[in-house]
């Protein structure tokens, strides 16, 4: 059957997290769709992709594979099926960009069923530490469009009509700026703190420009980590959900998925005695690097990311910035479609960045008009 061409134009709106891919694109601000995918990537060869089976049947975001200048990269959940680690915990955002980006443009393209020949104008987040490549992202992106890369549905030789690369933390500050008023914002010495699950951020705005700004690895992952040097027989990507489940909840019932051994009611202890002893070195670190990071003379604190939304590690952030004006994620609201897929706040980040790229095309319609 024939697909549709709807349009040429993609407008896209990518938090390239740690823990989910996080997508906004459409063809206007309310023909968009709302997705997320598995963060993992892998280079594989030929044979190995074409001995995965039933390929054909599963959904779009499952099957994303790219051919870029000779090399395949299975991206999303086909590159977790395929690799055995998760490199995107090492391995800065910035250098796994480029095919993340792809696979994301290829399964949009596919569900607005758009023609090959499209005009992308793309924005993105990237950790501020890494926000220094955005014009090097841009090149490459730039080149790889243009020399084309192989689909599973065929070649694509997109136009990157627009682009802009963001640190994560803006889109939450400036929906605080616009609520709060610009005057109002530019009087204080605000800091964006940006929990995610590989990272944590900051961002100092004095008189609304960016003045300091730091990244660690002191993200939710780090606290998993120390869990994995205490336990026998776990993994990141074993403890993550169970875990986030039952520090959200405080039911023992998620952690019995973990239980291992024959001596089930000593291990669950162990299991819960790693993550107090975890979440203890965690909060002493981050509180250290907050302290050794951001200037004495700050008014407000936006927290934003989903780490921050972890009960045990909100209560400490609150009490650690008691003596601030704190805003959680600016009071972001976000619509049902984005609602549905259960991520909450962690969302938060990249819708405010979709709102501010439509409202920049918007703009640049004007001024052609004009």
């Amino acid at each position: 059957m024939k697909k549709t061409v709807v349009e040429k134009i993609l407008n896209v709106s990518v938090d390239l997290g740690g823990s989910k891919t996080k997508v906004i694109g459409g063809t206007s601000f309310k023909k968009r769709v709302v997705l997320t995918m598995e963060p993992s990537l892998a280079q594989v060869p030929r044979s190995i992709l074409n001995n995965v089976m039933g390929l054909e049947n599963a959904n779009l975001e499952d099957k994303v594979w790219l051919e870029v200048e000779d090399k395949i990269y299975a991206v999303g959940y086909l590159g977790k099926v395929l690799t055995v680690s998760n490199p995107q915990l090492t391995a800065l955002k910035s250098t796994t960009a480029i095919p993340k980006i792809l696979g994301v443009i290829w399964v949009l393209k596919e569900r607005l069923k758009l023609s090959n020949d499209l005009r992308v104008n793309m924005s993105c987040l990237l950790p501020p530490g890494e926000i220094k490549d955005r014009e090097k992202l841009e090149v490459e992106l730039k080149q790889v469009f243009s020399e084309g890369f192989n689909t599973p549905t065929g070649k694509l030789t997109p136009k990157l009509n627009y682009f802009n690369c963001l640190a994560e933390g803006s889109g939450i500050y400036m929906l605080h700026r616009a609520k709060k008023g610009k005057e109002l914002v530019n009087a204080s010495v605000v800091a964006v703190v940006m929990l995610g699950y590989r990272n944590a951020s900051v961002m100092v705005f004095r008189r609304g420009i960016i003045n300091e700004y730091q990244t660690t690895e002191l993200g939710f992952a780090h606290l998993i980590k120390s869990m994995v040097k205490q336990l026998s027989g776990q993994t990141i990507e074993r403890l993550t959900p169970s875990m986030v489940k039952y520090r959200e909840t405080g039911s023992e019932v998620p952690l019995h998925s973990l239980l291992l051994s024959d001596n089930k009611s000593l291990e669950l202890e162990e299991i819960k005695k790693a993550s107090q002893v975890s979440q203890e070195g965690y909060e002493y670190e981050l509180s250290n690097w907050l302290s050794e990071v951001l200037p004495s003379d700050i008014e407000e604190v936006i927290l934003a990311g989903g780490t921050s939304d972890d009960p045990l590690i909100r209560a400490k952030l609150l009490h650690y910035f008691s003596d601030k004006k704190v805003y959680l994620h600016a009071q972001v609201e976000l619509p049902p479609d984005v609602e549905a897929l259960g991520l909450g706040n962690r969302f938060g980040d990249v819708w405010c960045l979709w709102d501010f790229l439509n409202f920049q095309l918007n703009q640049r319609k004007r001024r052609k008009v004009a």
